[in-house]
């Protein structure tokens, strides 16, 4: 074989061995091609940045404003004579029209300083005559005083809340806030034992502090969302304001009591009475404002969930002078309705002990924009 020849032989041999080289490249990389178009994982669409202020999904409605006003000089229920006195009224109505009204009253003058008493009104205007519905227990923790009624219906008991103490030496003062039921509004009362009831009372809500400081009292009951809502005043030499505590809605319902803490400060207002308006879809608290003092007034506080108040609305006119412990007619679960107008009362005097009732009716209106 020639020279030539042979390196033809070679030379294609050489180009053969080439060829299938490059091809053998081109079909790898063709695969890797084809495996980086179909990744394994979906791609990630960023959103798109729309520099523009968001728009809120629902307008916020601004705090409306109100107002409230007493109809009318009211009508005095009771007369004070010396030494005698009635206050702080808790007034249940019932859909009828119909009234049950729960009172302080003075006690035996002597190792009772106060008890509670009871009224009936078919219409709201007309009430009965008065019965003794509850006295303290002597020697137990209400042996001094029951005072400050308030009343709230369920589970078919009517619950009567109280202020007492049994510190003598205070005149009045180291009170804690107590509960009785019944079947009946005027009775006979069971009060609650600290885990059931009849027998010598417990409180409902402790007061821990000094024995010469006011303490804790003057409750308010309205039942919403399965809960019982249990407003009460706290006064001592450091602090002064209305709390919250709530309960379950059960039998032995007081060893369920959460405390919830403050939810409006005193200056110098009273207690509240507390409603759950139906109406206007809010809790509505009612005081006298410069208790027992000259230039008395009606202030009116909203909430929307019973935690955080905000005053709303005050008057003076037809409020007396020397106005303290108000309490507004509401139905047996502690709702009412500010669409019509409300019957509410007050004491009122000058003098130590000597306070007259009176009622009177009042409109809760929003003021026009």
């Amino acid at each position: 074989m020639s020279y030539l020849t042979r390196n033809r032989k070679r030379f294609s041999f050489i180009a053969e061995t080439a060829m299938v080289v490059l091809l053998l490249f081109c079909l790898s990389s063709c695969k890797k091609e084809k495996k980086e178009e179909k990744p394994s994982e979906p791609d990630i669409i960023e959103p798109v940045i729309d520099n523009k202020p968001e728009e809120p999904q629902q307008p916020i409605e601004k705090e409306k404003k109100y107002n409230v006003k007493v109809a009318d000089e009211g009508e005095i229920i009771f007369y004070s004579s010396s030494g005698y006195y009635r206050y702080g009224p808790s007034i249940m109505e019932y859909e009828d029209g119909s009234m049950d009204m729960w009172l302080s009253s003075p006690g035996n003058s002597g190792s009772q300083w106060d008890w509670i008493i009871y009224r009936h009104s078919d219409d709201g205007e007309n009430w009965g005559d008065e019965e003794i519905v509850m006295k303290p227990t002597p020697g137990s923790k209400d042996q001094c005083s029951v005072c400050d009624p308030a009343v709230i219906y369920f589970n078919d008991y009517y619950y009567l809340g109280y202020t007492a103490t049994d510190y003598y030496e205070g005149k009045g003062s180291y009170n804690m806030a107590f509960v009785a039921r019944s079947r009946y509004p005027d009775g006979p009362f069971e009060k609650w034992n600290g885990s059931g009831w009849g027998g010598d009372p417990e409180p409902i809500i402790f007061y821990d502090g000094g024995k010469d400081n006011w303490g804790i009292g003057e409750v308010s009951f309205v039942i919403s969302d399965d809960d019982l809502f249990i407003f009460y005043s706290y006064l001592d030499v450091r602090d002064g304001y209305i709390g919250l505590c709530k309960a379950d809605l059960t039998e032995n319902w007081p060893s369920t009591i959460r405390n919830k803490g403050a939810v409006l400060y005193r200056l110098d207002h009273d207690s509240v009475e507390v409603i759950y308006d139906d109406y206007r879809k809010l809790f509505v608290a009612f005081s006298i404002y410069g208790r027992m003092s000259e230039g008395s007034l009606l202030k009116v506080y909203v909430s929307e969930n019973g935690k955080e108040f905000r005053e709303v609305a005050e008057t003076k006119e037809y409020i007396e002078d020397y106005a303290h412990n108000l309490g507004v007619a509401k139905g047996p679960d502690g709702h009412q309705t500010t669409e019509k107008e409300l019957l509410f009362g007050y004491a009122y005097g000058q003098n130590w002990g000597r306070w007259n009732l009176i009622v009177q009716k009042l409109k809760l209106e929003e003021e026009a924009e």
